[in-house]
């Protein structure tokens, strides 16, 4: 088992950024982790803009209700979502998996700018379901879709479906998908097998970290009886059930949570219309995941190096957490 509870481990990385993947190499060692890195989609990437005109036509084909455009009354998910997350059957390509099929095959080193495609620098992200807003120049940036929160929802579906698509998966198989900036805790496994008994049987997606958000909001879950003096720490970790949690940083799914995952970020109305952290948190706040945090955090950001959602913004956003002990002491 890596990390006390995956049996895969993925690791999402941008090629170029060998500053990230030098880091991380370190921590592997460290922890002694055997991970997949999964290259993700470069932001300039020619496919970014195919994805930015595939959402410009589904919002034009979806009639409008007033400024916001609600489409509360009409947006349907998939009745068939629940069933096919269960399932074993091979999981084959729908929805917006269609939009970037060629592009990724013929000309994945192709960038924006060398064939002119536009940024579309005016589009929203949309909130709840399907509401889509009016841009306006007054939007903060986390209401702006930009390239780089395509590429990121791009790369984590690429990562998912990895593991959803191995030979001789279980029912029992889990996978932990981790971005390239981060730092865990030491002891990451013991605190992992001390939890990890207290989840629910059913669960979908468990947030080893997560920012700007109040996870503990919710009671802990019951947990067993530990004797060891490591969990009579007021700083031991406890599962609860997730709030509303954002980033994308440390995240576990079971097999049918990833097939549920991503049948919902793969449904043309939902799918790239917003930052990836965003659609996970409306997904569990509208209940369509069944999802749980570890609180304190027991993976995190380090923000020492240049961020890649907020090109020019410096290290990332202003949220910070602290480690009890880190293997880069974060």
């Amino acid at each position: 088992m890596q990390l006390g509870i995956a049996s895969e481990v993925y690791l999402i990385s941008l090629p170029w950024r060998q500053d990230r993947r030098k880091q991380m190499g370190y921590l592997q060692a460290s922890k002694e982790i055997s991970w997949t890195v999964v290259d993700a989609l470069d932001p300039s990437d020619i496919t970014i803009g195919h994805i930015f005109e595939q959402i410009v036509s589904q919002r034009s084909l979806q009639p409008s209700k007033g400024p916001l455009d609600d489409l509360g009354s009409i947006f349907r998910w998939p009745a068939d979502i629940n069933a096919i997350a269960s399932s074993t059957e091979y999981f084959g390509a729908s929805g917006s998996d269609f939009w970037t099929s060629a592009d990724t095959q013929n000309s994945r080193h192709t960038t924006l700018s060398s064939l002119g495609v536009s940024h579309h620098p005016n589009v929203t992200c949309a909130t709840q379901d399907n509401s889509v807003p009016p841009f306006k120049p007054s939007l903060p940036d986390w209401m702006i879709l930009t390239a780089p929160k395509i590429s990121c929802w791009y790369s984590h579906v690429s990562a998912i479906r990895q593991f959803i698509n191995r030979v001789n998966t279980t029912p029992e198989d889990v996978a932990v998908f981790l971005e390239d900036d981060i730092d865990m805790e030491r002891d990451i496994e013991i605190r992992m097998r001390h939890i990890w008994p207290s989840l629910p049987h059913g669960w979908d997606m468990v947030f080893l970290g997560h920012c700007w958000s109040n996870e503990s909001f919710y009671s802990a879950l019951p947990s067993f009886q530990v004797t060891s003096p490591l969990y009579d720490l007021p700083t031991r970790s406890h599962i609860h059930p997730s709030y509303s949690p954002r980033c994308t940083h440390a995240y576990a799914l079971s097999l049918s949570g990833a097939r549920r995952l991503l049948q919902h970020l793969r449904y043309p109305p939902f799918a790239y219309s917003r930052a990836l952290d965003q659609a996970f948190s409306w997904l569990i706040e509208s209940g369509r995941l069944r999802a749980f945090s570890v609180v304190p955090s027991v993976v995190i950001q380090r923000k020492v190096l240049s961020s890649d959602i907020f090109p020019g913004s410096g290290v990332g956003s202003a949220w910070r957490e602290r480690l009890v002990n880190g293997v880069f002491g974060t």
